[in-house]
């Protein structure tokens, strides 16, 4: 270890050096032009992606960051039309034409994320042809195209016109050199795919991981187009060969002429930079401040790897056959980080993970709340609770005019790691077992532990710095650091920054992570992940949902059980604005919403003349209106769908009756018409669709006989002396 940090501390006092020598030459020898699309709408019938557009920004971020792209020469696009491109395009060939740079050789990349199919580009409804579009790419001025295409089918943009898959043959920045380098995430009868457990594709997750260091086998500090190529393909194939939707191979075309190889990103100029050791070995993840995956690695000892990342804090878990480490560290600017397991100081784990557990529980796992350190008792702390232990180079007494050198000692005990259940385990010698106040910072009874809460009662404001495992009680507000294995009660608002394994009960606001139980609020109830139910007097809102919403409005992505509300707006569910007419002369005009197993639909119903003839509509038509609401279910089929509603139907009616009967019933006639129906909807995935079906009105004689003297129904189907239906066909649009 202390040759390796010897050795790192060299490298980085000379790196000044050869990075001035290396900058001066580029200033002068290459000059980058880039543009980024990011476009997550692929038209109808195509699920819109989630993670487009931030690969598109995440890439030119790794690529101004190391990629020797400069701001004015860095060009986002996020779902842009064909217009646009064409204009970007034609923007940076203004720019190269006009000679501002001296530069002796331009490379112009271009990046593009979305969808596609075997022939183009899918810019929401309108495709881009791949063979216009590498027209449009090679009539830019530049003298190397890098062209790299994270979408299904992209393997076709290579073999279109003639296009054939070539051995690499690149080069350094001091040739004189031509031509081009396709890059694509997938071969030609393959989908690309994203994930939602690193929120990006994955070849685009490969390819920066590569650009930040990973893929630097030769160690020389550069990331050359040979070596990335290699990198993202064996990263992405290793991680879709499982998936359902099969093995991803990415593909290239490259075609240049020169010599050496062409150099994407420079790791020496980063702004900091995390060292995995030689003999490091295992997974390592690492992850920003907010928890964002930067990079998932597998490593093998015997070679180092550097990466290059902005100064920040980071959070590292370190997986190998025998044990599972994580901790905290920070990069600093002009910081070397030295991560390596074995010189990882002991910890004592609260909260084991199952060995193989799902990704879902990846933020629990990371945290650090559960640990207790061990070692170096006079160690610095960072963010609140949480400790980071370093300690300063001991073989090195200069000063190094480079990168400063800092070696992770955060160790964890030697003991193997063992199957746990998920949910930590409650150590009542380290726990706040009872905690009672009637105010903030009054406390009368306590016993001091951890900070972990097994009971809190206050007057007004109930906090626990970690996990709550019991009760939290106040008469305003609840707030859990950690997660929650238990309830929280209070008068006003709720806050788990973690996930919820109980209930959440508060009279206005309920706020949780991943919440298995119950959130129930007066007013509005938060979520990523519901398993159970939400119930509120006004709004609920979550991202999954395998449960039950009950509010006035409820909002989800994805909602698998119910929702039980006026307004429902589940992305995958029913959101439907119909307009039909039926055989009875009326005009229906209705609003479903809720999920495919259950929906809620109201509307109305008003003669024809009255709506689009209202001059000419008798007396009875305009004083007639007929208004209603029911539930409903849809099952899908390939290509259409079929809803079967019930509903409750009620006329007003203020004409067809004596005064004394007016007098007698407030002026208004109000009639109720049980009613049932049936209808087909054609291509249901589309937002505008034609439909059809049957309705049938219920007649109860002694019940509503004078609302089908009002109203003008065609068909009578007799089932028995009192009850006979009335049937009505009718067709229209709807809009979703």
């Amino acid at each position: 270890m202390k040759k390796l940090i010897f050795l790192s501390t060299i490298l980085f006092c000379i790196t000044p050096i050869f990075a001035a020598t290396s900058t001066e030459e580029e200033s002068t020898g290459v000059e980058r032009y880039a543009i980024y699309i990011g476009s997550n709408k692929g038209g109808k019938n195509r699920e819109q992606l989630l993670y487009a557009g931030s690969d598109a920004m995440n890439f030119q971020k790794t690529m101004s960051e190391i990629g020797g792209v400069s701001e004015g020469n860095s060009f986002i696009l996020i779902d842009p039309n064909k217009e646009k491109i064409d204009e970007t395009l034609s923007q940076i060939s203004k720019k190269i034409n006009s000679g501002e740079s001296h530069a002796k050789r331009s490379e112009f990349i271009f990046y593009y994320s979305g969808h596609s199919d075997e022939n183009a580009l899918l810019l929401g409804d309108i495709p881009y042809d791949y063979s216009s579009l590498k027209t449009a790419i090679t009539e830019v001025p530049s003298d190397i195209h890098v062209v790299i295409l994270d979408s299904c089918y992209s393997g076709n943009f290579i073999r279109t016109k003639g296009g054939q898959k070539r051995k690499p043959f690149l080069m350094d920045d001091s040739s004189v050199v031509t031509g081009h380098a396709y890059l694509s995430s997938s071969s030609t009868n393959e989908y690309s795919q994203e994930s939602d457990e690193i929120e990006a594709s994955y070849f685009t997750n490969a390819m920066i991981t590569g650009l930040r260091g990973a893929a630097d086998t030769s160690g020389d500090n550069k990331v050359t187009l040979n070596e990335l190529y290699s990198y993202a393909f064996n990263d992405t194939l290793s991680r879709t060969e499982s998936s359902k939707a099969g093995p991803q191979h990415p593909n290239y075309n490259i075609t240049l002429v020169g010599s050496g190889d062409l150099v994407l990103s420079d790791i020496s100029t980063a702004e900091a930079m995390l060292s995995l050791s030689k003999e490091a070995k295992g997974k390592f993840i690492i992850r920003n401040e907010e928890g964002k995956l930067i990079s998932e690695i597998n490593k093998s000892a015997g070679q180092p790897i550097f990466m290059a990342l902005p100064a920040g804090q980071y959070s590292a878990v370190i997986i190998d056959e025998y044990s599972t480490k994580q901790g905290y560290f920070n990069l600093s600017k002009e910081q070397i980080y030295v991560l390596d397991q074995n010189s990882l100081s002991s910890i004592k784990r609260k909260n084991n993970r199952v060995r193989g557990g799902s990704s879902e529980d990846d933020d629990e796992f990371l945290s650090l709340d559960g640990l207790e350190e061990t070692r170096d008792e006079n160690a610095e702390p960072r963010r609140g609770s949480r400790r980071r232990y370093i300690q300063e180079n001991e073989d090195s007494s200069e000063e190094s005019p480079a990168l400063e050198l800092v070696v992770e000692v955060t160790k964890e005990s030697e003991e193997d790691d063992e199957d746990k259940d998920e949910t930590p385990t409650i150590d009542f010698d380290e726990m706040d077992s009872f905690h009672l106040a009637l105010v903030p910072g009054f406390t009368f009874l306590k016993i001091d532990g951890s900070h972990n809460t097994v009971f809190s009662a206050v007057g007004l404001f109930g906090s626990s710095e970690k996990n709550v495992f019991g009760f939290q009680i106040s008469n305003f507000m609840n707030v859990a650091s950690g997660s929650v294995y238990g309830a929280q009660f209070s008068g006003f608002m709720n806050i788990s920054s973690k996930e919820v394994k109980g209930i959440q009960a508060t009279g206005f606001m309920n706020i949780g992570r991943n919440i298995q139980g119950a959130q129930a609020s007066g007013f509005m109830n938060v979520a990523t992940d519901v398993d159970g139910v939400q119930a509120t007097g006004f709004l609920n809102v979550a991202k999954k949902v395998n449960g039950v919403q009950a509010g006035i409005i409820n909002i989800a992505d994805e909602n698998n059980g119910l929702a039980l509300g006026l307004i429902n707006i589940i992305k995958n569910g029913v959101h439907d604005l119909s307009v039909t007419w039926n055989s009875n002369d009326m005009v229906d005009c209705s609003f479903k919403s809720g999920t495919n197993l259950l929906y809620f639909t109201i509307g109305a119903e008003a003669p024809r003349h009255t709506v689009f003839d209202r001059e000419n509509a008798t007396l009875l038509e305009k004083e007639t209106g007929l208004f209603y609401g029911g539930l409903g279910s849809r099952i899908i089929v390939p290509v259409c769908s079929f809803d079967f509603d019930f509903l409750w139907k009620v006329l007003f009616n203020s004409t067809n009756y004596t005064r004394t009967e007016r007098i007698a019933r407030d002026s208004i006639i109000v009639e109720q018409i049980p009613s049932f129906g049936f209808t087909l909807t054609l291509f249901p995935e589309s937002h505008i669709n034609l439909i059809g079906g049957v309705n049938f009105d219920i007649k109860i004689n002694g019940f509503n006989d004078r609302a089908f003297n009002i109203l003008n129904t065609k068909l009578n189907w007799n089932l028995n002396n009192d009850v006979s239906l009335k049937p009505a066909f009718f067709f229209g649009m709807k809009i979703r």
